[in-house]
Formats: structure tokens, C-alpha cells, sequence
């Protein structure tokens, strides 16, 4: 008598190319950011920077199809610190640098 297994699990993998969940965002420099101006993005996830990560403008003449919520990674143009943020948790901040009056230190 032959003992019958499931044929999930068992095998060689399937070679198909993965889409990647994660796209890398441009963001705006500290540079293109003027204080008190209110930027699309979002708030930085460092505990000791949490400064607006703001969306780059799209170059002109492209057409970016609005895509579902997925993760994009975005490094922070303040500290460095590169992170996972969702593309529909994003939201309008304003900016303001650590060095102006009025700051949250």
C-alpha cells in the first residue's frame, strides 16, 4: 500500500519574477522646502527628528497612474533615517525646521 502526500510544499520553487511590494520615492530636499509651507507626505518616524518627508514634485510631461496602497521607502532629507511609509497614509504638514522659533524640540 503507497502512502499518498499532498504535493504542496514539496518541490522545486516556481521561477517566476516577484513584482517588489516596495517602490523608493523622491523626496524634496531641505533645500526645495520653505519654512511655515505646507508639503504632501509624511512625518518622519525618528524619534528625535519627526520633520515632514515631502513628496518630489512629478517630473513634467509624466503621468503617474495613482496606485493602490502599497508600502514606498523614503529616506528622510533631515536625518537620513530610511523607512517604510504607506501611499495612502500620507497627508498635507507643514514645515518646520528645528532651527526657526515655534519648532517642537
Amino acid at each position: 500500500m503507497a502512502l499518498k502526500r499532498s504535493s504542496k510544499g514539496f518541490g522545486k520553487a516556481v521561477n517566476r519574477p516577484m513584482a517588489s511590494a516596495v517602490r523608493h520615492l523622491e523626496v524634496r530636499t531641505r533645500q526645495q522646502m520653505a519654512a511655515g509651507q505646507s508639503y504632501e507626505g509624511w512625518l518622519c518616524k525618528s524619534g528625535g527628528c519627526g520633520l515632514v518627508i515631502a513628496v518630489a514634485p512629478a517630473p513634467a510631461g509624466t503621468k503617474l497612474a495613482e496606485p493602490d496602497d502599497h508600502l514606498v521607502a523614503a529616506k528622510c532629507p533631515h536625518c537620513g533615517n530610511e523607512d517604510l511609509y504607506r501611499w495612502n497614509s500620507r497627508g498635507e504638514h507643514p514645515f518646520l525646521p528645528k532651527d526657526t522659533p515655534g519648532a517642537v524640540k
